[in-house]
């Protein structure tokens, strides 16, 4: 299957998240904020990002649009998970494949993460 970044400060929820996409046959690596992703994702070159809004040293905000921003990285899927009720500005919202309101259905970010993981796409 695909490889993901999981980006959260709740371990909790970066936890959760590891296990439910591990055992749709992932590979996950985890990330406390967007800094701590950005390394992961030049390491592993991954074919998506789960990322939380709001996360201390760089939000999530900040880490679509330093992707966006990198030639290698400019068209890397971006799902955004966040309890916000309004998380992106209309205009920013172009920085992400997929914004999914806290508490989703677990299922509903399996199928996007099928959807834009698909190699036939």
């Amino acid at each position: 299957m695909a490889t993901l970044v999981v980006v959260d400060d709740e371990s909790l929820v970066t936890d959760f998240l590891t296990f439910l996409l591990e055992s749709e046959g992932h590979s996950v690596h985890a990330a406390a904020n967007g800094r701590q992703a950005l390394e992961i994702v030049d390491r592993v070159h991954p074919a998506l990002v789960i990322t939380d809004l709001m996360m201390p040293v760089m939000p999530g905000l900040e880490l679509a649009r330093t992707l966006r921003e990198s030639v290698a990285f400019s068209h890397l899927p971006i799902i955004l998970c966040s309890s916000v009720s309004d998380p992106v500005a209309l205009h920013e919202q172009h920085l992400f494949t997929a914004i999914l309101r806290k508490p989703y259905a677990p299922a509903r970010l399996v199928q996007l993460v099928d959807e834009n993981t698909d190699p036939i796409r």
